[in-house]
């Protein structure tokens, strides 16, 4: 009976310790609480682009998963499929997707021992998981860089043409320390025949 007392008592220690050990980190971090006249923004690299994209149309950031199944017969920018939690989850490379070129990604699924792979998979690439009504799809990006708050006051008034190839799904920019940054407008995207037309 005693040791059982103590045991609690050591896990409810324990539970405490690492209580104090989160609230002590979160104290660093920036508040929840939204700045007025602001909206909430992810921030991420596509090649060297930045770009912005509303967090509400983001559902998670996941890494890279270890294996995306290719399908036979469809598109170079759409890598596969890779199982999220029991959902499977169709992953498309943004960058090939956006230029039309190749997706420098997806060789390297392909050669060598998985656990080498492994090795050069796992990077700064991430999967933007894109809310949607029926089926989530993910977009790998070069890099997620974090969560911002963009304030209204800083939209670009002027014309946001000029972005090359993501123009058309770009519909304002904001500025962000000081540089201009386009909006992806990303349900907008998945609405594109293009995005749809899988199949080659």
């Amino acid at each position: 009976m005693a040791k059982t007392q103590r045991t609690r008592t050591d896990l409810h220690e324990l539970i405490q310790k690492l209580d104090a050990r989160c609230r002590a980190r979160a104290a660093g971090l920036p508040d929840e609480e939204r700045p007025p006249d602001s909206w909430t923004a992810v921030l991420f690299r596509v090649d060297r682009q930045l770009l912005l994209a509303p967090l509400d149309e983001i559902a998670e950031v996941l890494e890279l998963p270890w294996e995306i199944t290719r399908v036979p017969g469809t598109k170079p920018w759409l890598l596969g499929v890779a199982n999220n939690r029991g959902t499977l989850l169709p992953i498309y490379d943004l960058a090939s997707l956006i230029t039309g070129g190749a997706p420098r990604i997806r060789k390297r699924f392909h050669e060598g021992a998985p656990e080498r792979r492994r090795e050069q998979i796992r990077g700064r690439e991430r999967v933007l998981v894109v809310r949607q009504d029926d089926l989530p799809c993910g977009l790998v990006v070069s890099e997620a860089v974090g969560m911002r708050y963009i304030q209204n006051s800083d939209r670009i008034a002027e014309s946001v043409e000029g972005w090359g190839p993501i123009s058309r799904y770009v519909g304002t920019a904001y500025r962000l320390d000081g540089q201009p940054l386009p909006v992806i407008e990303l349900r907008a995207m998945m609405t594109d025949p293009l995005l749809n037309a899988a199949l080659i």
